[in-house]
């Protein structure tokens, strides 16, 4: 990595503009990676005929937390809420972005550490902990997708969108090193 890319990027640092900088490179890194991603599913669907994600119902699933209601038994049998689908694009490009700060704030703060294409790719694989504990149990679809009608390929296309974010975490800090260069 370059200077001007460590010095644009950090998290910790005494120069003047920096917190700037560093607010504008990980949002510029989170949305890159996350735009990548939305790509990558995008030519799924094209040639694998995958259905379109449906970040409606990751809306849902956000909007009914403040309720009280974390856990669905089948997130579509949860009744939907106005703005749902705005609400699970915005929560998907917020995820991305505070993704992207912390992967980005790791390769600050470790001794003789940047952005590399292997640790991008480690990180972006290491989050589908989030998804297959977390989000997919939450919305009904068992650990690991073990609810959904094929488990096996589900978890491959979590696995490749992933690795595809870490990609696009490496990508957009190389956009963003070259930009303040």
């Amino acid at each position: 990595m370059t200077e001007p890319m460590q010095s644009h990027l950090s998290l910790i640092t005494d120069q003047p503009g920096a917190a700037r900088a560093t607010v504008i490179g990980v949002l510029a890194v989170g949305i890159v990676a996350t735009l990548m991603t939305d790509l990558w599913h995008r030519l799924l669907q094209a040639i694998a005929e995958l259905p379109p994600a449906n970040w409606g119902l990751i809306g849902r699933w956000v909007a009914w937390m403040p309720r009280g209601v974390l856990v669905h038994r089948s997130i579509t049998a949860t009744p939907p809420v106005r703005g749902e689908l705005a609400i699970g694009w915005g929560f998907h490009y917020a995820v991305g972005i505070v993704y992207a700060a912390l992967y980005l704030a790791m390769v600050r703060l470790l001794p003789g550490s940047e952005p590399t294409l292997v640790s991008a790719l480690l990180f972006g694989i290491a989050l589908l902990v989030a998804p297959w504990f977390v989000m997919q149990p939450a919305l009904g679809l068992g650990f690991m997708a073990a609810r959904t009608p094929h488990p096996g390929l589900t978890r491959a296309i979590n696995a490749s969108v992933h690795a595809v974010f870490g990609l696009g975490l490496y990508v957009g800090a190389i956009i963003f090193a070259a930009g303040v260069s």
